[in-house]
């Protein structure tokens, strides 16, 4: 019995493995050299082409040293808002740490590869930053903030996109199977003793 416990556990593990395996970064500029802007300016967003078929979720980096923690929330969005754009997707990251990562997933949205798209950023509590640079290290798309969505072409904040490539789900649907798995081999082994 025991090692039948032990079989259907790994079982399980690998196919959460196989599943985070089809999440990959798409798009990504991790140059932090410059605090590009404050969320109180309003109106944050970063445009990008990707170049995979969808999109699986978006990443931005806090400034380190900018506020405590606040819930970050990353809008998938067809054109800037003020431009009669069509929120695709959406997802918030609870609790995130100046100098943290605010990372999030959504179910995989089709997309036309190297069309521009736009991640907007809003928070909670407006009291975090948003790291960035200043040198035009992503030519593939720009920063827009202040009230209007006003454009910064050549700044670019610190983001990532991610693709989904294998048919996999996203980490968190990924951590769901696992726990799932792990409920049912207790309860299985349960049963058997």
């Amino acid at each position: 019995m025991h090692r039948f416990t032990l079989l259907v556990l790994a079982f399980i593990l690998s196919l959460a493995g196989i599943a985070q395996a089809g999440v990959v970064v798409d798009q990504e500029q991790l140059d932090n050299s410059a605090y590009m802007a404050w969320f109180p300016q309003t109106d944050l967003a970063q445009s990008f082409q990707q170049a995979n078929s969808n999109i699986a979720g978006a990443a931005i980096q806090l400034e380190a040293g900018v506020g405590t923690s606040d819930d970050i929330t990353i809008s998938l969005w067809n054109a800037l808002p003020n431009a009669g754009g069509t929120m695709m997707a959406t997802g918030t990251d609870d609790g995130v740490a100046a100098g943290q990562w605010a990372e999030v997933y959504w179910s995989p949205v089709s997309v036309v590869p190297d069309t521009t798209y736009y991640l907007v950023f809003t928070s909670a509590n407006n009291t975090m930053g948003i790291a960035g640079s200043v040198t035009n290290p992503y030519p593939r798309g720009e920063v827009y903030a202040n009230a209007g969505y006003e454009p910064f072409p050549g700044y670019d904040y610190t983001f990532e996109t991610y693709a989904n490539v294998g048919g996999g789900v996203p980490e968190p649907a990924s951590l769901s199977l696992v726990a799932g798995g792990l409920a049912a081999v207790l309860l299985l082994r349960r049963r058997l003793a």
